[in-house]
C-alpha cells in the first residue's frame, strides 16, 4: 500500500461514511459528494497519484456500470476514492469490497430466502435483454446500497495504514537476552535461519 497523507484520510473517510449513511437512507449517492470528492483528490494528492486512481477507478468501474450491475453513484464513488487514495490503494479497497459485498450479498439471499432464483439469474446475467430484476438500482432488483461496503473496505485500509510496520518495531527480547542486545548483535536460531 502507497502512503496516503493524513488530510488526505481525513477527506476520503468523510466521504466513505457520508456515501454510506446516504445510500442507506435514500438509497442514492449525490453528486455533490462525489464529484466534489474528485476534485478534492485532484487538489490534495500529486496529480500522478490523484488522476492514476481516477484512471484505475474507470477501467474497472466503467465496464461494470455499461453491463448495469453497478449503480452510476457507486462508481463516481470508486473514482472519488481512487482520487484521494491512489491506484494502490484502490485495488487493494475494490478486492477488500468485491469480499465484503459477495459475503453481504451472500447473507441477504440466504436471509430473504432467494437462493433458488439467486442461482438460476446466474447464468441469466450475461444476456444482453434481461430482465430489470438484475439491474442496479431498478426497483425490481433486490438491491444492495453498496456504498455501505466500500465505507467499510476503505476505513479497513485506513486503519490497517495506521498499524506500524513489522520491520520498524523493534525485536521481541528472548528468555535471559537484554532486549538492547538484540539491536547490537542478533543470534542466529537454533536452526540456523
Amino acid at each position: 500500500m502507497e502512503p496516503i497523507p493524513l488530510y488526505a484520510q481525513m477527506v476520503l473517510a468523510t466521504v466513505v461514511v457520508l456515501a454510506a449513511a446516504l445510500d442507506l437512507w435514500k438509497r442514492e449517492i449525490p453528486n455533490w459528494l462525489t464529484l466534489g470528492a474528485i476534485v478534492a483528490g485532484l487538489v490534495l494528492n500529486p496529480w500522478r497519484t490523484s488522476l492514476g486512481g481516477l484512471g484505475l477507478a474507470a477501467l474497472i468501474f466503467l465496464p461494470i456500470f455499461f453491463m448495469r450491475w453497478l449503480g452510476g453513484g457507486d462508481v463516481k464513488l470508486m473514482g472519488a476514492v481512487g482520487t484521494l487514495a491512489g491506484p494502490t490503494n484502490l485495488l487493494v479497497i475494490f478486492i477488500l469490497d468485491s469480499i465484503l459485498g459477495g459475503v453481504v450479498a451472500l447473507g441477504a439471499i440466504v436471509f430473504r430466502g432467494r437462493l433458488r432464483k439467486t442461482l438460476g439469474n446466474v447464468l441469466r446475467i450475461f444476456r444482453p435483454s434481461r430482465e430489470a430484476e438484475l439491474e442496479a438500482g431498478n426497483t425490481k432488483s433486490m438491491g444492495m446500497p453498496r456504498a455501505v461496503t466500500i465505507a467499510a473496505a476503505t476505513l479497513l485500509i485506513l486503519w490497517a495504514s495506521r498499524l506500524p510496520e513489522p520491520s520498524k518495531q523493534s525485536p521481541t527480547p528472548r528468555p535471559g537476552i537484554p532486549a538492547a542486545s538484540l539491536l547490537q548483535n542478533p543470534q542466529p536460531s537454533p536452526r540456523g535461519f
